[in-house]
């Protein structure tokens, strides 16, 4: 017993010991460290090739691939957890920022040197860049400490100025068995959320699809539509009333299109409520303002 005490106090007052000790726990909580954010946001644009893709025409994609989700990986570290020893809620707020970034890196970062030229052609100037508008998350499950999870994230939808994100926080799939069962994937849903992005040069706003396009996203059929009725991305609203669908090229991109705008339509299905919940907020926002204690 007193040799154990005797190496206790010795090493309480080792210096060593507790450059070990700090070492260790900066180690254990490594993505809280300082810079360490930006490095994990910002490599996602180095790695699609940020600063390096020359202003080309880009590789013809399928425009339906703007759809494909992306997903990192991480982990819950000490720092990161509540007084219940699970993920703090408000650290769900920077994997968010991370997982956008990766998606959308991946989706429009080879474009940006042909959008910028573009928009510089059209006289527009300032600074090329998404700015998030707003977030909304719905915590379901909690995420132990240091518990593996998934950041999954895809386009949900998109109109002539947000790109709506949707993103999953999940419990990583163990193979094809049971991911069928909705029973098995709601087991799997830690929590949900939606964002919207617009994409500014100065006070322009860049349409989304100059953006998909710049990247080499096709066909965006927006124009002329045979029945009158508008199946584009206009004023706001996929299915508004100022754009017309074009006939297509092919019927290969006929077909393309429509799948692309079969899940736009249904996205926006989904992200409609939040938008309205937002005018609803800012209605009772200003009401509440007006009365006594508020202002």
């Amino acid at each position: 017993m007193e040799a154990i005490r005797s190496l206790a106090c010795s090493l309480w007052g080792s210096v060593t010991f507790w450059k070990a000790a700090a070492i260790c726990f900066a180690l254990l909580n490594l993505k809280t460290l300082p810079i360490v954010w930006h490095i994990r946001v910002y490599r996602y644009f180095f790695k699609h090739g940020y600063l390096i893709t020359p202003a080309v025409e880009q590789p013809a994609r399928p425009c339906t691939e703007v759809l494909e989700p992306v997903s990192i990986f991480s982990r819950a570290p000490i720092m990161e957890l509540d007084f219940n020893m699970h993920k703090s809620n408000s650290t769900y707020f920077s994997d968010l920022d991370v997982s956008r970034t990766a998606l959308m890196s991946n989706i429009v970062v080879k474009g940006a040197a042909l959008l910028e030229k573009r928009l510089h052609a059209q006289g527009k100037k300032g600074f090329l860049g998404f700015i998030l508008g707003s977030v909304y998350t719905s915590f379901k499950r909690e995420i132990p400490a240091y518990t593996k999870y998934e950041v999954k994230s895809h386009v949900a939808s998109f109109d002539q100025k947000w790109i709506y994100i949707v993103t999953y926080f999940l419990k990583p799939g163990k193979g094809k068995k049971g991911q069928d069962d909705p029973e098995v994937l709601k087991k799997r849903l830690y929590a949900v959320s939606i964002s919207k992005y617009v994409l500014k040069k100065g006070r322009y706003t860049v349409p989304p699809k100059d953006v998909f396009e710049a990247a080499g996203y096709t066909p965006f059929l927006f124009d002329t539509a045979e029945n009158g009725h508008a199946t584009g991305v206009e004023n706001g609203h996929v299915n508004g009333d100022a754009v017309q669908r074009k006939e297509a090229a092919s019927d290969v991109q006929s077909d393309e299109w429509e799948r692309l705008k079969a899940e736009i339509d249904r996205g926006l299905t989904v992200v409609e409520p939040i938008i309205a919940q937002e005018e609803k907020l800012m209605e009772d926002y200003v009401h509440k303002m007006s009365k006594p204690g508020f202002a």
